[in-house]
């Protein structure tokens, strides 16, 4: 499913490529790396559930104050890895739902809560003893403030072909497609890497995480981070009531970004059960009705926390 431009590029397409509802990460070689990776052939059912915290920011809107915001977000996602295909391809069926809960002060221009739920058919395969290519496909419905609608119904396309330069780095590049956005995130490229310059190091670019990790032991794993949470939403009713001369916001689409940067902890109790916890800053959201020309652009940086449990049975 999925629910965001920093300056590098590869860094701005790994951080804001959209996906249909909310965003679903390309599967990384390193179990939490950016470039895709293949999956053994015995790869067992995922169920991972997820909740975070982002504190309260201010937000303008053509250079005026605009209200602000804290948001409460939950989500779950299902994975049935398919019987492999012939030549080595392996496809994988996840369906995934997010909800994002929004507490505003009176007269902010957001919906009360975004929500997404979305199916994702991918593929990953090696194309050559050095390239490989991972590829989904993935129907949704995303709305804001209100039920799911057929005018929040999308299909998000994500392909990345990744080429193996040795045992210790790969690249990759391709492109993420929504349907149901109409901003920059409808169609953008994707570039990854993953690099291991020293046993247990790692350092990706990838979707929708980047960063650095340092594998301690089986059981434990460090990681410094920035993440996405972002999407496109459609907007039935205008959240405030507009007063004459305002703009409307009713019967368009949201896209939503924020980027968070922290450490990260994951701990694997078990070889089929782990814990990832995150905390650190949102340096940067915004909220934009594209079509509306309307943007909200947050005024200060706040806080985040946020828990991952991932159970393979």
């Amino acid at each position: 499913m999925r629910l965001l431009r920093p300056a590098l590029p590869c860094l701005a397409a790994a951080l804001f490529a959209a996906s249909p509802a909310f965003a679903q990460p390309i599967t990384g070689s390193a179990g939490g790396g950016g470039a895709p990776g293949g999956r053994p052939a015995a790869a067992r059912i995922g169920l991972t559930v997820d909740a975070a915290f982002t504190g309260r920011v201010d937000f303008t809107a053509a250079g005026v104050a605009a209200g602000d915001m804290a948001v409460t977000q939950s989500g779950a996602k299902l994975s049935l890895p398919l019987p492999p295909l012939g030549g080595g391809w392996f496809p994988l069926l996840s369906l995934r739902y997010r909800h994002h809960d929004l507490e505003t002060a009176a007269g902010t221009p957001l919906p009360q809560h975004f929500q997404g739920l979305s199916a994702s058919l991918g593929v990953f395969g090696n194309l050559s003893p050095d390239w490989s290519l991972f590829a989904s496909v993935s129907p949704g419905v995303a709305n804001a403030g209100s039920g799911f609608t057929s005018k929040g119904m999308s299909v998000g396309v994500i392909a990345v072909a990744s080429r193996k330069f040795g045992n210790d780095f790969s690249a990759g590049f391709g492109f993420v497609f929504d349907s149901l956005a109409r901003g920059t995130g409808r169609l953008m490229p994707v570039a990854t890497f993953d690099w291991s310059p020293e046993p247990g190091w790692k350092v990706w670019v990838g979707y929708p995480r980047t960063g650095v990790s340092w594998q301690a032991n089986d059981a434990l794993k460090a990681e410094f981070v920035a993440e996405a949470d972002f999407g496109s939403f459609y907007v039935t009713e205008d959240p405030r009531t507009p007063r004459p001369g305002q703009v409307r916001l009713d019967r368009t689409r949201l896209e939503y970004r924020a980027v968070r940067v922290g450490p990260a902890i994951t701990w694997k109790p078990d070889p089929l059960v782990s814990l990832r916890l995150a905390a650190g800053v949102v340096p940067m959201v915004r909220a934009e009705y594209e079509a509306r020309n309307y943007e909200l652009r947050s005024e200060n940086a706040t806080g985040f926390a946020s828990f991952e449990l991932d159970w393979r049975f």
